[in-house]
């Protein structure tokens, strides 16, 4: 079955870009996969969907908007 990716590597794409202009959010994510990194990969980022989910958590933490 072939997936259609396009949505999904854009809302991606995006939240790197929200983490690259956010330091604190950036810091945040380095702070928390310090600690937490495998088993962040396991439970929540261990698909595409996932990743990009929690991307985008980190990415809007620190939102003010």
């Amino acid at each position: 079955m072939d997936i259609n990716y396009e949505e999904l590597a854009h809302e991606f794409c995006k939240a790197i870009k929200n983490l690259s202009e956010n330091e604190d959010s950036l810091n945040n994510l380095e702070s928390y996969l310090s600690m937490f990194f495998d088993v962040w990969m396991e439970k929540w980022a261990s698909t595409p969907e996932g990743l990009t989910s929690e991307l985008k958590h980190f990415s809007r933490m620190f939102d003010n908007n």
